[in-house]
């Protein structure tokens, strides 16, 4: 565990290790507002780390268990409001649905009553943006606040190279997002999995131009009448450990079928 600050903003980091794999973990707090709220597994040191600032809302990047799985408990303790995208509201309100794997990572996600979020707010002097950027999910958001240069990208970003994604993510989408977001002033990014990016606008320009080439490839391939299965054999030839004890919810193949199937 380790609580560290940074441009006005304090966070919490934590490595999460299961069936071989270790993910960080970062949530940030930042003039009362708690971004995201992170897993279950790591309820207790969040807690902590909540229990020694004031806490006056939580707003989440997105759905996902590891950015809202302990929401329902910190709201009753510390009696605060908590919001996400609308689109979300329904399916917070009850427990999670999730694969075995993720369960058993993250933890289980329970119900909350989160509030739909504005499209600006302000925590004390900082008014706050709203962007949507899906294509990780389909309600992700992030949170930017111009004066300063900082944002808070939940999974947006991640990392510079997009080297497996889930079933659901939309890479087309995902793309537009970045753009979206690089219209807009900003220095620092604040990543759910990375951390601190200081160089952040450049980070999210290296992103952007990966993606866009390896969509460039996909769409050379598809033209010459190569399937999307062959089209993966040839662009990734092994699939990431991830692959196997997801069940194929993790997978190189996604990255080919939505540069195929999910182009506007």
């Amino acid at each position: 565990m380790s609580d560290q600050s940074f441009q006005g903003v304090d966070y919490y980091k934590c490595k999460v290790s299961c069936f071989g794999r270790n993910v960080m973990v970062y949530v940030y707090w930042v003039g009362g507002m708690l971004v995201d709220s992170g897993p279950p597994r790591l309820r207790r040191e969040i807690d902590e780390f909540c229990s020694s600032r004031r806490l006056d809302r939580i707003v989440h990047t997105h759905y996902h268990e590891d950015h809202t799985g302990n929401s329902r408990y910190l709201a009753k303790r510390y009696n605060v409001p908590v919001f996400i995208d609308p689109f979300s509201i329904e399916y917070c309100r009850e427990r999670a649905r999730l694969p075995l794997y993720r369960r058993v990572y993250w933890g289980r996600r329970e119900g909350f009553e989160p509030l739909p979020l504005p499209e600006t707010f302000e925590t004390g002097k900082t008014r706050w943006e709203v962007i949507p950027t899906p294509g990780h999910s389909e309600d992700h958001v992030s949170f930017l606040d111009q004066n300063e240069g900082r944002v808070f990208t939940g999974d947006l970003f991640m990392r510079d190279k997009t080297l497996v994604i889930m079933r659901s993510e939309n890479l087309p989408a995902l793309i537009e997002s970045l753009r979206r977001l690089l219209a807009r002033d900003f220095d620092t990014v604040f990543c759910s999995h990375s951390g601190v990016i200081k160089n952040g606008r450049q980070r999210i320009q290296r992103k952007l131009e990966y993606l866009e080439e390896q969509r460039g490839r996909v769409r050379h391939l598809h033209s010459l009448g190569l399937t999307a299965r062959e089209i993966n054999r040839r662009m990734y030839p092994k699939q990431p450990p991830i692959f196997f004890f997801s069940g194929g919810e993790y997978s190189t193949c996604h990255i080919v079928r939505s540069f195929i199937e999910d182009e506007p």
